[in-house]
């Protein structure tokens, strides 16, 4: 085939088809790791809240920061029903005052952090600090 030939231009397009085709492909593959990592974390987070309570506590010690009302964590798997977005990007919650406790404790640890990609101020230590008695 010579080039700019319309079987080399055919053969080009086709190409180019076969790699949109397998980039859109990978794309989907990677989509559905992060859904799964979600649907995970969801689960992991309601067993830790509801049977291990020491442990939540102990993890809780170690966030820091304050929300910034992304909202991203109200859309883990599905946008909860209560979310409200604003025009200037931040959002709110319907029901603040009487949300449910994974509402209330979102993120546990550093891994809840990976699920709503990187958009929450909430930060973690590496451990507790702890103060000594002034002598």
């Amino acid at each position: 085939m010579r080039p700019g030939t319309a079987a080399s231009r055919a053969a080009l397009r086709r190409r180019s088809f076969e790699e949109r085709l397998a980039a859109r492909r990978n794309q989907a593959v990677e989509d559905a790791k992060f859904r799964a990592r979600q649907a995970h974390g969801k689960l992991r987070r309601f067993v830790r809240i509801r049977f291990k309570k020491e442990e939540v506590v102990e993890a809780l010690s170690l966030r820091r920061g304050d929300c910034n009302r992304c909202g991203e964590c109200c859309e883990i798997l599905f946008k909860c029903p209560f979310l409200k977005k604003h025009g200037d990007g931040t959002t709110t919650c319907g029901i603040y005052e009487d949300r449910p406790t994974q509402c209330r404790l979102f993120p546990l640890d550093r891994r809840d952090l990976n699920e709503v990609r990187g958009t929450c101020s909430f930060y973690f230590i590496e451990k507790p600090i702890k103060l000594e008695r002034a002598s």
